[in-house]
C-alpha cells in the first residue's frame, strides 16, 4: 500500500518538474535582453508613452502631455488625449515604471511576467482537458512561440496589449473550465470578472469566454454533447448570465469614466473598434484567407500543417464522441479565427489568442499517440510529421502587409502559401497508406513493432522540429536591437531643459520623436519621415508652440545641422554607439528671430 503511494506520488511530481523546468528556462530565455533601448513604433512606441505619462496621472490617458500644436481626437498618432486602447496593459506598465523606473526593461517586464503566467495556464488547462502528458507537450510549445516572444520584445506589431489579452482570456477560460466542473456560480462570476479584464485590455475580442459557454450550453441543450457527468455539470442560461453580467459591471466604470470625462475620443475609438467588421482601418483590410494562410503561420512556424492537420482530426473526434475536452477548445480556437477571417479588416496579432487551444489540439493527438496501441493517433502524428518534412513550407511567402491591396482575387493567400494545401493533402495520403498498413499487419506479430517504430520515427521529426522551434525563440532575444542616442540623452534633457520644451525632430527614423518623447519626457515632433508627404514646416509649427506656451527647440542628428541652420546652439554631445562608433546630436533654441 505504502509502494503505492509512493509511486503515485512520483509519477504525480515528474510532470510538475518538467514543468517548473519549462517555467524557468522560458522565462530566463525570454528575461534575455529584455531591456534593449530600441523601441518599436508599431505598437510598443506609443503604448510606451501613454504609459509613462500614467505616472504622472494615472487616470488620464495622454499620448502628447503637452499638445503644444493643434491636434485632431480623431487621429490616435498624433492625439492628447489616447483612448485608443483600454486602460488595463497601460496601467500594468505604468506599476512597473513606478517600481522599477523609466526603462525599456520596466516597460517589457509585465509582458515577460505574463508569457510564464499564460503557459502555466496552458499546462492547467490542457492537463484537465486531457492529461498532463498534453499539458506539458502544450505548455513547451507556447513556452518558446516565437510570436509571443518578440511581442514581449515589442518587434511586432503587438506588445504587451496582446500579451494582457491573451493573460485574461485565460484565466477566464480557466475558471470558466472550473465552473463547468463544479457548477458553482460564483466561478462563473469570476470567470465573468477575468472577462471584462480582457475586455479592457484589448475589448471585444475578450467575449470569446462568452462565446464558449454560449457553445457549451448550446451543445448540452441540443444533446450534441454527452450527457454531464461529475466532472462535467450542465450550464444553465442562468450561469451564462452571471458570466456576462459580471464582466459588464467589471468594464461599466471605466466605460461611464470615459462617457464623461472624453466622450468625443471614447464614441470615436469605440466607433472605430467597431468599423474593423466592415471598414478597411488604416490599410489592414485582406481577404478572407489572410489569417488562416499568412498570419497563423507567424505563430506556429515550421509545423503549422501539422497542426492543422490535429485540429481537423479533433473535429471529427467531436462529432464521434461528442466530448467536453474537444468541445471546449475547439470552440475557443474556431471561436477566435473565424470572426476574424469574416471582418474586413484583419491584424496579425488579433489570434493570438487562439495560440493555446490550437497548441492543446496537436498536444492532445501526440499525447493519444503514447498511449498503449493507440494506433490511429499515432498514424495521425507520424503522417503529420512525413508530411510537413517530405513537402518544403513552413514558412509564409507573403511579403509586405501592403502585397495585396489591389488584388481582388478570391484567395490570393491561398494561393501564395498553397504548400499548406499540399502539405495537408499528403497528410492525408500518408494516414490513408499508415491505415492500409495496419489493415495488413492487424493479424501479425510483427504489427507492434511496427508501430513503435513509426511512434519513434515521429519522436525524432518532432525533436528536429522543437529544436529550430526553440532555436527562433532564441533568435528574438538575440536581437538586441540598441538606440543608445536618446536613452543617453534623454535623462541629459530632462535635468537641463525647460519642462515647457517642444522638440522638432531631424531624424528620419520612422517613431524615433516617440523614443524622446519616452526618455527626456518632453512633447516631440518629427519633421520628415517616409509616411509623410512633405517635410514639416517646423518653422511655422515653432511659431504656433510658442503662442501656446513651449520653448521650441530643434534637436538635430544631422552634421550639417549647424551649417543649414543659423539658430543659436543650445546644447551639444556626442553618445557612444558601440564599436568604436559615435553620434553628435545638437539642441538649437528656435527663436522667433533668426
Amino acid at each position: 500500500m505504502n509502494l503505492d503511494i509512493a509511486r503515485l506520488r512520483s509519477a504525480a511530481t515528474i510532470p510538475n518538474l518538467i514543468l517548473i523546468g519549462i517555467l524557468i528556462t522560458s522565462g530566463a530565455l525570454v528575461l534575455r535582453h529584455l531591456g534593449h533601448s530600441g523601441i518599436t513604433y508599431w505598437d510598443e512606441g506609443f503604448h510606451a508613452v501613454v504609459a509613462r505619462n500614467l505616472t504622472k496621472h494615472p487616470l488620464k490617458f495622454t499620448l502628447y502631455d503637452e499638445p503644444w500644436l493643434p491636434y485632431n481626437y480623431k487621429s490616435w498618432g498624433d492625439n492628447h488625449i489616447w483612448l485608443h486602447k483600454p486602460p488595463v496593459a497601460m496601467w500594468t506598465i505604468c506599476l512597473s515604471h513606478f517600481i522599477f523606473g523609466i526603462n525599456t526593461f520596466a516597460l517589457r517586464l509585465p509582458s515577460a511576467i505574463s508569457l510564464v503566467i499564460t503557459v502555466w495556464l496552458t499546462f492547467r488547462i490542457a492537463s484537465e482537458l486531457f492529461d498532463k502528458r498534453a499539458g506539458l507537450i502544450a505548455a513547451f510549445l507556447h513556452a518558446f512561440n516565437p510570436f509571443l516572444f518578440e511581442s514581449v520584445h515589442g518587434y511586432r506589431y503587438s506588445d504587451h496589449i496582446d500579451i494582457a489579452l491573451l493573460l485574461w482570456v485565460q484565466v477566464s477560460c480557466w475558471l470558466l473550465l472550473c465552473a463547468i466542473r463544479t457548477g458553482k456560480r460564483w466561478t462563473y462570476s469570476l470567470s465573468g470578472v477575468a472577462m471584462g479584464i480582457a475586455y479592457l485590455s484589448k475589448s471585444y475580442l475578450a467575449l470569446i469566454t462568452f462565446g464558449i459557454a454560449f457553445v457549451v450550453w448550446f451543445a448540452q441543450r441540443a444533446r450534441l454533447q454527452n450527457a454531464p457527468t461529475e466532472t462535467a455539470r450542465r450550464i444553465r442560461i442562468g450561469d451564462i448570465g452571471i458570466l456576462l453580467l459580471s464582466g459588464i459591471a467589471t468594464v461599466a466604470p471605466w466605460v461611464i469614466y470615459c462617457l464623461i470625462r472624453y466622450p468625443n475620443e471614447f464614441l470615436w475609438e469605440h466607433k472605430r473598434v467597431l468599423d474593423h467588421l466592415n471598414t478597411d482601418v488604416e490599410s489592414w483590410g485582406a481577404t478572407w484567407d489572410r489569417p488562416l494562410f499568412d498570419y497563423m503561420i507567424l505563430f506556429y512556424p515550421l509545423f503549422y500543417a501539422a497542426l492543422l492537420a490535429a485540429v481537423l482530426c479533433l473535429i471529427i473526434v467531436l462529432f464521434k464522441n461528442r466530448r467536453l475536452p474537444e468541445l471546449f477548445v475547439l470552440a475557443w480556437g474556431i471561436g477566435v479565427i473565424v470572426p476574424h477571417t469574416l471582418a474586413q479588416t484583419k491584424t496579425p496579432s488579433a489570434t493570438m489568442i487562439a495560440v493555446p487551444p490550437l497548441l492543446i489540439c496537436l498536444a492532445a493527438v501526440i499525447s493519444w499517440a503514447w498511449k498503449k496501441k493507440d494506433w490511429l493517433y499515432t498514424a495521425i502524428w507520424g503522417a503529420a510529421m512525413l508530411a510537413i518534412t517530405v513537402i518544403p513550407g513552413g514558412r509564409s511567402l507573403v511579403g509586405s502587409r501592403d502585397q495585396f491591396d489591389e488584388l481582388n482575387a478570391f484567395a490570393p493567400f491561398v494561393q501564395t502559401n498553397f504548400w499548406i494545401i499540399v502539405q495537408l493533402i499528403s497528410f492525408g495520403v500518408l494516414l490513408a497508406m499508415l491505415a492500409g498498413s495496419y489493415l495488413l499487419l492487424r493479424a501479425r506479430k510483427s504489427q507492434e513493432w511496427v508501430w513503435r517504430g513509426l511512434r519513434a520515427m515521429a519522436l525524432m521529426i518532432s525533436v528536429f522540429y522543437a529544436w529550430g522551434y526553440v532555436n527562433s525563440a532564441y533568435s528574438v532575444t538575440a536581437r538586441n536591437s540598441k538606440v543608445p542616442l536618446y536613452e543617453t540623452t534623454g535623462p541629459r534633457l530632462q535635468r537641463e531643459m525647460p519642462e515647457n520644451a517642444c522638440f522638432f525632430l531631424d531624424d528620419e527614423r520612422v517613431g524615433a520623436h516617440f523614443d524622446l518623447m519616452y526618455y527626456a519626457d518632453r512633447s516631440t515632433y518629427q519633421i520628415f519621415n517616409k509616411h509623410r508627404e512633405a517635410p514639416r514646416d517646423f518653422v511655422s509649427d515653432a511659431k504656433k508652440a510658442r503662442e501656446a506656451g513651449a520653448i521650441p527647440y530643434l534637436f538635430s542628428v544631422k552634421e550639417t545641422a549647424h551649417t543649414a541652420h543659423d539658430y543659436p546652439l543650445f546644447l551639444e554631445g556626442e553618445v557612444e554607439l558601440g564599436q568604436g562608433k559615435t553620434q553628435r546630436y545638437r539642441i538649437f533654441e528656435l527663436t522667433e528671430t533668426r
